[in-house]
């Protein structure tokens, strides 16, 4: 008989790849110690302060202490806040510090789901923190990219990538092929002339990543999108360096990328596609990503229903669900703690699940599930302010399409039917 413990390590070893009301109340800011200890951070904080009309102070805290955590937590139970934007120095942004803090954000009350609507502020540099800050239209989003088919009959233009094989890979725009013999030599070329368009709104990611960049290719190293001198590049697979220049507000959901959103520093890629692509919103993994429902199922319940939610409703839903989930089938895990987690150690994660659910009589058969919503649960973070307000269009609209080259290619080719660039989704996420 195979072992719950080696079980276990075999399943986490196949690595992968209604809305939330706020409560209610006012929007508070809060600035962790390290930020609030540089002027120019501490402006950040009360240029959101400002934007909201918060007469309150800014909330200070000891973003790395328990006593510090409790602190904002009491703060915002006696403010009765909805919503709260944190504002982060790109040094003290890790999941060291978000994992504790969404594990504290849920203690407002005493239900297991989250209490209050927040986001990180934070960016490469106070001024491009300041950038996000002063962002204030709503966006509907109506142009997408990313790096395989997904849900992109919901926009009125998009464009892709996708890899069909070691060094194989096609473009895609707007439901068709239209270049399928890309190589290791020429993706590049063609990643960058999809990402560097005037206009994207929503950027949708998967395959290899790490918090420095995300690989072009996932079978075989093709190149990268990275950051590089404070500014994203591509770098192609034969070393040339492409710039991307163009900055238009956007939104990225980093679904199927390990490690997209852990900001380890100033020159962790979220930090500077925030700082210098114009990115308002980005949804990603701080862990390795297996399971896939914290960044999945963000995806899924922001597209499936476009316009009924914002991202950052999308993002805290499938969150409180997995939370949920975990309470209702598995009482007490809900609010686990696991050092392995902490360690990005998947291995001994699954020793430390198999050794829980040994302790509890848990049936070997709810391993894989309950080993992957728990890893998932303080996986996934929101970078940018709650209140913005960035959903998918309703309905089909007229924008003008900002990769005209690539329309020009499209008659006369083939339908598009990619390979995703990372492991198929899990099934849908469990309703609320």
């Amino acid at each position: 008989m195979v072992s719950l413990t080696a079980a276990l390590s075999v399943l986490l070893a196949c690595s992968v790849h209604g809305t939330a009301t706020p409560r209610q109340g006012t929007y508070a800011v809060a600035i962790g110690r390290a930020a609030s200890a540089d002027p120019e951070w501490l402006d950040v904080a009360e240029a959101l302060r400002d934007k909201h009309g918060v007469d309150a102070p800014v909330i200070e805290f000891d973003e790395s202490s328990d006593a510090g955590r409790a602190a904002l937590v009491e703060a915002l139970r006696q403010r009765k806040s909805g919503m709260v934007g944190i504002v982060l120095h790109p040094t003290a942004a890790a999941r060291d510090v978000t994992a504790p803090l969404q594990r504290a954000l849920r203690t407002i009350d005493a239900d297991p789901e989250s209490d209050v609507s927040w986001g990180i502020i934070t960016a490469r540099s106070a001024a491009g923190a300041q950038r996000l800050v002063d962002h204030v239209a709503p966006l509907t989003m109506s142009i997408a990219a990313g790096t395989a088919d997904f849900p992109m009959e919901r926009f009125d233009h998009s464009a892709w990538w996708s890899e069909e094989g070691a060094h194989r890979f096609t473009l895609h725009h707007d439901g068709r092929a239209i270049d399928s013999s890309l190589t290791d030599a020429s993706i590049g070329d063609a990643a960058h002339g999809v990402l560097n368009a005037p206009r994207i709104d929503l950027l949708m990611t998967g395959g290899h990543a790490t918090d420095k960049g995300l690989e072009l290719g996932f079978r075989r190293p093709a190149g990268a999108v990275e950051p590089r001198d404070g500014a994203l590049v591509v770098r192609c697979h034969d070393g040339r360096v492409l710039p991307l220049t163009h900055t238009s507000p956007k939104a990225w959901i980093g679904a199927g990328n390990c490690l997209l959103g852990h900001v380890t520093g100033p020159d962790s890629l979220a930090a500077v596609a925030i700082e210098s692509y114009g990115v308002r919103a980005h949804v990603g993994y701080v862990v390795v990503t297996w399971f896939g429902r914290g960044g999945w199922g963000t995806l899924e319940r922001f597209t499936k229903e476009p316009g009924a939610r914002t991202l950052h409703e999308a993002w805290r839903e499938n969150g409180d669900a997995i939370v949920g989930e975990l309470a209702k089938r598995w009482p007490g895990s809900e609010s686990l703690v696991l050092a392995s987690w902490q360690r990005d150690d998947v291995n001994g994660f699954g020793r430390e699940v198999a050794a829980w659910m040994k302790e509890r009589s848990i049936p070997d058969a709810d391993a894989r599930e309950l080993a992957g919503l728990l890893w998932d649960r303080d996986a996934v973070v929101y970078l940018g302010d709650p209140s913005w307000d960035a959903r998918v269009q309703r309905q089909p609209g007229s924008s003008a399409d900002p990769w005209p080259s690539l329309a020009a290619r499209a008659p006369g080719s083939e339908p598009a039917s990619p390979a995703p660039t990372s492991e198929p989704a899990p099934s849908a996420a469990p309703a609320p």
